[in-house]
């Protein structure tokens, strides 16, 4: 996955009004030589501060990562967990358990 891909699913997420919906993101086959922490960051900042511009809600993430490249889904959970559950797993199944509990805040109703 590229940053240009990512950037394009995040964009995508907004124009569509689904970003307060749950969501699972399965990058246990994933790779990226281009994707990193300063990325994410910059990604992550720039996606909080226009919710929070115009008050949108984020829904919960489930992210699912083979062992070894967890490394990034923690780092990832970290630093966006502030505004929204996000959670790491291991198999799809425990992903979807937990995103069912997790509530889903409907953004307010524009006028």
């Amino acid at each position: 996955m590229s940053i240009d891909e990512y950037r394009k699913f995040l964009m995508d997420i907004v124009q569509a009004g689904i970003l307060h919906y749950r969501k699972i993101i399965d990058a246990t086959s994933a790779t990226s030589s281009s994707i990193g922490r300063e990325e994410l960051l910059a990604m992550e900042e720039r996606l909080s501060s226009q919710t929070a511009a115009h008050n949108l809600p984020r829904g919960p993430l489930a992210i699912v990562t083979a062992r070894e490249r967890g490394e990034l889904a923690l780092m990832f959970k970290e630093m966006s967990s502030k505004d929204r559950p996000v959670e790491v797993f291991r198999t799809i199944r425990e992903a979807r358990k937990w995103l069912l509990e997790q509530p889903v805040t409907q953004p307010e109703p524009k006028s």
